[in-house]
């Protein structure tokens, strides 16, 4: 799966206030790319830090390697670039993990220029430090170097909507329309909503100002992150500023100069619309900001999503939704969506037991408990909803889950997919979840996932590893080759600092999977710690085996060489990576001191 990122704090069109507002024949027409300023075409010559740049073009990037800060990060590969900047997939060397960083090219045509982009970049970098929301990622670090900026962020894997929309959104609709599921748009659309409350109840509020499809990514557990903050503003009542947006996404007010935190909600309409049908806005009529209801081009789309989406498109601020909370919620209490029975699994009876089913209470006695299996009547309900829930199709899993309580109530496989449903949903909904898993145990308690599940509750969700440990071990009682259970115990281990047993389990997952570098990594960082130093020589050894480019690991693995005297092997190891990691230089000075060299 690719990562994506904003590399260019001008993507959008950025016109100068004018005196009196624009006509819509004015604008300039929609391209296919966003807007942006004019973009510099000269570079220096040099990139900053220890390592070099290479030319794309007419413009020069880091190349993988290059060490930045001192030494702290190791850039990896370019993820995204544009005329001003790039962001690059990088390691922090001091944890050992990856990040993002984001760096800004000091190259501009005029001082104007220059100025404003250092503003937003140093706007988006303490902007993002001030904000903790689950929809937004931290940043990490910023700093100058070689007179180019830097922002050290997480790093975010997934996919922007609209290169799921381009990829994946194969939903057809009439005259040519076409986008993702209902159910993915209401769960994205739930968490754009979360995450704009968060930012326009900041004090003052803030203003995204560019939301769209490309600004927006979506992880492989389905979770929103809101991305490019570079052009995100403080709002100030009755006061003008720059004109920034990209045309189809902005409302008229952010035209004129004047956008409000519900020009936000305008935006997550437009990008609603937009993935769900493909709907080029260039093609509004009479005017850009005159959308198509949604049901003329997506008829399977609930009347109820339509409503929600069209009422955050009206052109008159007033006629909105009064804020993102209400939007959000809105979404939240819309109706199921209407689940298609799949084959061979159409209820014969009982559709009147349950309107609205939800996982039962604890107090229930099965009568006559089915264990753990998709052979019954709900069987086709049950395959159907557990490859929603791994396709990330949320409400549908639950949709179809429901029919399958329907026909099957004493099914413990039915109420362990209830909690997997609760758990994933955004925001997860922990208590129903861990209903629904105990009450799958009661039916089937020797069910070595779903004890492995509740663990994943604590330790995930709640953020418990010290509670999530008897669920993990009650699992690999169950089931001993576990390795994910192996993996997760021996995290929630390192994390209430019990580090021998965190060794073990990190062990026996090795044994199980034996191809798995970052297991073998884990085990020699942890031996390390103990200095169980020969333990940590075979299991570094076996990272290199796997994968003999990894220098960090050989930096490690000469350190630990050192340690247990095995100078002139740690001096091999340490000079091969010297050129890569610049402060291991220092290590292989002190080895040859040692050495007599």
């Amino acid at each position: 799966m690719s990562s994506s990122y904003s590399s260019d704090p001008n993507n959008a069109a950025s016109i100068s206030n004018p005196s009196t507002p624009q006509s819509d024949k004015a604008l300039p027409p929609l391209a296919p790319q966003p807007l942006s300023v004019s973009r510099s075409s000269s570079v220096e010559p040099n990139g900053p830090g220890s390592g070099s740049a290479v030319s794309s073009g007419n413009l020069r990037r880091l190349a993988a390697g290059t060490m930045l800060s001192g030494g702290r990060y190791r850039i990896e590969k370019s993820v995204a670039s544009g005329g001003m900047g790039a962001v690059y997939r990088a390691i922090d060397t001091r944890f050992n993990r990856p990040c993002a960083v984001k760096e800004m090219l000091d190259e501009f045509q005029s001082d104007t220029e220059r100025t404003q982009a250092v503003e937003w970049f140093g706007r988006e970098a303490t902007m993002l430090l001030d904000l903790n929301h689950p929809c937004i990622p931290r940043v990490r670090d910023f700093f100058v170097e070689g007179e180019k900026h830097y922002l050290v962020m997480d790093f975010i894997e997934g996919r922007t909507l609209g290169d799921i929309l381009e990829k994946e959104g194969n939903v057809m609709g009439v005259n040519g329309a076409r986008g993702v599921t209902e159910a993915q748009a209401r769960s994205w659309g739930q968490q754009i909503c979360s995450v704009l409350g968060y930012l326009h109840r900041q004090s003052p509020p803030i203003i995204f100002r560019d939301l769209k499809p490309s600004n927006i990514m979506v992880t492989e557990r389905d979770e929103v992150k809101l991305i490019d903050f570079g052009i995100a503003r403080t709002f100030q009542a009755q006061r003008q500023s720059t004109i920034i947006m990209t045309i189809g996404y902005a409302p008229p007010e952010q035209l004129h100069g004047m956008p409000e935190p519900r020009s936000d909600l305008y935006a997550s309409g437009a990008t609603l619309h937009r993935i769900l049908t493909h709907h080029d806005a260039a093609n509004n009529k009479p005017s850009i900001f005159s959308f198509p209801p949604v049901r003329t081009l997506r008829p399977d789309i609930s009347m109820a999503f339509e409503q929600v989406i069209m009422k955050a498109l009206a052109p008159a601020i007033e006629q909105r939704w009064i804020n993102a909370n209400e939007m959000e919620k809105a979404i939240i209490n819309l109706p199921p969506i209407n689940v298609v029975p799949p084959t061979g699994a159409i209820p014969q009876q009982g559709h009147s037991r349950l309107v609205n089913p939800q996982t039962p209470n604890n107090s229930i006695t099965p009568s006559n408990p089915s264990r753990h299996t998709t052979t019954g009547p709900g069987g086709g309900y049950i395959i159907s909803a557990l490859g929603f829930i791994n396709t990330n199709r949320i409400e549908e899993a639950y949709g179809a889950i429901q029919q399958a309580y329907v026909l099957e109530p004493n099914n413990s496989l039915v109420h362990r997919t209830f909690g997997q449903v609760f758990a994933r949903r955004r925001p997860p909904e922990i208590e129903r979840a861990m209903q629904a898993y105990n009450r799958s145990l009661q039916l089937n308690p020797n069910d070595a996932e779903t004890h492995k599940l509740i663990g994943d509750v604590s330790l995930f969700l709640r953020r418990l590893p010290l509670q999530a440990i008897p669920a993990y071990t009650q699992s690999l009682r169950l089931n001993p080759n576990d390795v994910e259970s192996h993996q997760r115990l021996a995290q929630c281990y390192e994390d209430t600092n019990q580090l021998e047993p965190a060794l073990r389990e990190y062990q026996e997952a090795a044994r199980f999977a034996p191809k798995q570098p970052l297991l073998h990594q884990k085990v020699g960082q942890l031996a390390w710690r103990l200095n169980q130093f020969s333990i940590a020589e075979r299991a570094f050894v076996t990272v290199l085996t796997l994968n003999p480019a990894d220098h960090q690991t050989r930096f490690l693995l000469s350190q630990v060489y050192e340690n247990e005297g095995k100078l002139i092997d740690a001096e091999r190891e340490c000079a091969y990576v010297v050129p890569m990691i610049p402060a291991a230089q220092q290590v292989q000075l002190r080895i040859r001191s040692r050495l007599g060299r």
